[in-house]
């Protein structure tokens, strides 16, 4: 299996992964119901692929999506954004969620001091990173959990359980490069 960046033409792997997605793991991403398939603005949204208001990551494996992790923002200044992973059922509870959002991570929180040419340098600078769960998503609190441990915060609201952590709790905000590099490292 490989975790890469999102890359163009994602979309249709991710569409042809939706037989191995069941319902419940449709409704659990989209916190509704969708039909059994990838709700059609969702699609058209991925692929523009990665900008600043919208990167991933993907499992691959023998040339299919297993998953994707992604981070999107309401505009490209804003510095909160919200996580969301999905991941096919029969590869569910084997790390690939959390290995694909360790190796998004980075590109998330990545600063302006990045080196001009990084690929982060464009994408990162959240300082707020939210994720909204159904209540009764164990699976969903568990990662979420194993990944922010005391620094995740979640308050119910509307019919979802709205969990933060702020990059500043994790200690992202190191006075160094290699400060944050161990930081991020540690998650």
């Amino acid at each position: 299996m490989l975790i890469r960046p999102w890359r163009t033409g994602d979309e249709t792997l991710a569409c042809a992964a939706v037989p191995y997605l069941s319902v419940t793991s449709l409704s659990n991403r989209f916190l509704a119901g969708t039909g059994g398939r990838l709700p059609a603005a969702y699609v058209r949204h991925i692929a523009a692929g990665s900008r600043p208001t919208w990167d991933a990551y993907v499992a691959e494996g023998d040339g299919h999506l297993i998953g994707w992790a992604e981070f999107g923002r309401v505009n490209a200044t804003s510095p909160e954004a919200d996580l969301a992973v999905i991941v096919a059922d029969p590869w569910h509870r084997q790390g690939i969620a959390s290995a694909m959002i360790r190796a998004l991570l980075p590109r998330c929180f990545a600063t302006g001091d990045e080196p001009r040419g990084c690929a982060t340098r464009r994408l990162g600078g959240v300082t707020r990173l939210g994720a909204d769960i159904l209540p009764g998503n164990t699976a969903a609190y568990g990662l979420l959990r194993s990944l922010f441990g005391d620094h995740l915060h979640g308050e119910f609201s509307d019919g979802v359980v709205r969990y933060e952590v702020s990059v500043a709790d994790l200690g992202l905000y190191a006075a160094n490069r290699a400060g944050r590099a161990a930081a991020l490292a540690a998650i």
